[in-house]
């Protein structure tokens, strides 16, 4: 599970579209003035637009520093719609993240007020999985793969084959679980379609899931998904029907799977407040200025127990 292509995409259009916002300003200014201002103002500009994105977490960190224990205000800004907006902001201070040590591949946050547990993500492609072996290196919690629906015309619903063992065997370890579902929902019905299925999954292993359903929709890297075309509008419709039917159907917490391309050009404002969210971002730290739970922050990563490269993940928990 991945949406790595669209991070850099995210963040580049966040700026591009910031920069050519103010650029007809510029211009009319520059005619006021002789073209040789023009020249001199556009650095400038630039400069203020590359800018942008860190006014969400300058306004966090003044709130930190007044009062270490205080949440972020809920203010936000989205430069695409050229207005302030309420979602909430990213919390955490970048500096506050680091790798656990100097050879170590996991990152954690540190911070008084909060502590970071270390988890993974897995589907069927993982294999056979020595639960044990994952729980005694230190990974507290797992999002397993319930099921997915297919990216052709069809759109046929499928469990995960090893879903099942996956979510009973990481609970037999003590690990904390939670499950999610690879999303082409065209529709609000069949996104509800799609939290009743992953609930049947939940029931049928006799779990009790500490962590939330997540609702995952995402676009097909290298080929043409059925839902690929999809407008902000029915994008956020969907997610808002999932949540109400996976609560309907098992009376469980629901969560988005997201990343910065998503958040600019995927979701509706409201929809980023209605969640709590896992992000992907493969940085070194979390480049959205948006609030979240989880980070996806390695794909790459090597876990005992399981063969091959895995995803990492931090789950960011206030303490108070």
């Amino acid at each position: 599970m991945s949406k790595k292509n669209d991070d850099k995409r995210g963040l580049d259009e966040f700026r591009e579209t910031a920069f050519y916002a103010v650029l007809p300003l510029l211009c009319v200014a520059s005619l006021l003035r002789g073209c040789s201002a023009m020249s001199a103002e556009i650095p400038e500009a630039m400069q203020r637009t590359t800018a942008a994105q860190q006014l969400v977490s300058d306004a966090a960190e003044e709130t930190r520093a007044a009062d270490p224990k205080a949440e972020p205000e809920e203010t936000a800004v989205n430069v695409k719609a050229q207005e302030t907006v309420t979602v909430r902001p990213n919390p955490y201070n970048p500096a506050n993240f680091s790798y656990l040590d100097e050879i170590s591949e996991n990152i954690g946050y540190f911070d008084e007020n909060y502590e970071s547990l270390q988890g993974i993500d897995v589907s069927d492609h993982q294999g056979e999985i020595d639960w044990q072996a994952v729980a005694d290196a230190g990974y507290e919690f797992v999002f397993v793969r319930v099921g997915f629906r297919g990216y052709g015309a069809e759109g046929t619903l499928n469990e995960d084959s090893m879903a099942i063992q996956y979510m009973q065997g990481a609970e037999a370890a003590g690990l904390e679980v939670g499950a999610y579902f690879f999303s082409q929902a065209l529709n609000e019905e069949e996104a509800a379609e799609e939290a009743v299925f992953a609930a049947d999954v939940n029931k049928r292993s006799g779990v009790r899931m500490t962590l939330p359903l997540v609702y995952d929709p995402e676009y097909i890297e290298g080929t043409q998904g059925r839902a690929d075309n999809l407008s902000r509008e029915q994008i956020s419709a969907n997610a808002h029907a999932f949540k109400e039917a996976a609560e309907k159907a098992m009376n469980c917490k629901t969560a988005l799977y997201t990343n910065l391309y998503w958040e600019n050009n995927c979701f509706d404002n409201e929809t980023l407040n209605d969640f709590e969210i896992w992000y992907a971002d493969y940085n070194e730290t979390p480049q959205t200025p948006y609030h979240f739970t989880w980070w996806q922050y390695s794909e790459t990563g090597s876990v005992p127990g399981i063969k091959g490269e895995m995803d990492l993940n931090l789950w960011i928990r206030r303490v108070d």
